[in-house]
């Protein structure tokens, strides 16, 4: 069965075989990422997030909202003409032989549970910059203050409890040791070249055994490590989406294009298995920051 996402999975292949994958292209000449947002103000999550700030990002938008066609008329500002959308994913499950079809919900095997499809659609979303007289809420777009949101950063990262040795020459997450290993921070070029290092390692230390156990062994052999660096891009490059700090491509992971590559093309749907799992690392890591805050004003 043709899979909905076939053009995008193969334009994101290309990207990476290329050199570049398409969560770290978009921000080499551009400005703070910012969270896509739908038209309630609600941030996209998943796989979502990093497709419409990376479609975002390459064509220039400063506006972080997104609307479908639908939502574009419902307020009055229709998608102007000869604009293309960007595609989003939707998610649905479905009960087989749900009486709502029309008919009797059976067992499907012997457990006697009824058979639960799941299954995904994409469907085409509009930046609010495509939308004809749309209004100023959705296009006066407040940047922050830089010094602010640099603090933000180093607020969210140093809440997240992992052991951190500092001094070594390779970044790195040792599980054996449950700590991550990185250079002093000014061996780096940048504040935010240590930061989204440090954040990449983090995301590996989500998936230790006692946290998110993420094993992909059995399912990927010899790329099993691979798919876990996979992981780690995706869900450092989704984290920076929500404290403003741009995917860095570290040299030391240029060695994975080709797995990831080769892993994309034999199993399509690993881009999205890989999202799910970077969007639960993410929300396992920021809960520490937000358990942090509730506790300040709690004091």
């Amino acid at each position: 069965m043709s899979n909905p996402l076939n053009d995008l999975i193969n334009d994101i292949i290309a990207r990476i075989e290329a050199g570049v994958p398409p969560w770290r292209q978009a921000w080499k000449a551009s400005a703070d990422p910012k969270a896509p947002l739908r038209a309630t103000g609600e941030p996209f999550s998943g796989s979502n997030a990093w497709l419409l700030a990376f479609a975002g990002a390459l064509r220039g938008y400063r506006s972080p909202y997104w609307f479908t066609f639908r939502q574009a008329l419902s307020i009055n500002a229709p998608v102007a003409k000869g604009e293309k959308g960007s595609p989003a994913i939707l998610y649905k499950t479905r009960v087989v032989g749900d009486p709502a079809d029309g008919a009797d919900v059976g067992p499907a095997d012997d457990t006697g549970d009824p058979r639960i499809l799941r299954y995904l659609k994409t469907y085409s979303v509009f930046n609010a910059e495509q939308l004809t007289d749309c209004p100023q809420q959705y296009l006066n777009v407040v940047e922050p203050d830089p010094a602010a949101r640099a603090a933000a950063r180093n607020a969210v990262l140093d809440a997240i409890p992992a052991r951190v040795e500092f001094g070594r020459g390779t970044p790195c997450y040792v599980p054996a040791l449950d700590l991550i290993r990185l250079p002093l921070p000014e061996a780096f070029d940048t504040p935010d070249d240590f930061l989204a290092t440090k954040a990449h390692e983090q995301l590996h230390w989500s998936g230790a055994a006692h946290r998110l156990d993420r094993t992909f062994g059995k399912r990927f052999g010899d790329e099993a490590y691979a798919f876990e660096e996979l992981v780690a891009e995706i869900g450092a490059a989704a984290l920076g989406l929500r404290i403003g700090l741009a995917p860095q491509l570290l040299d030391s992971h240029a060695a994975y294009l080709g797995h990831w590559a080769k892993i994309l093309r034999h199993r399509p749907s690993a881009l999205l298995e890989a999202s799910g799992h970077a969007q639960r690392a993410v929300d396992y890591l920021l809960a520490f920051s937000a358990q942090a805050a509730v506790a300040a004003l709690a004091a």
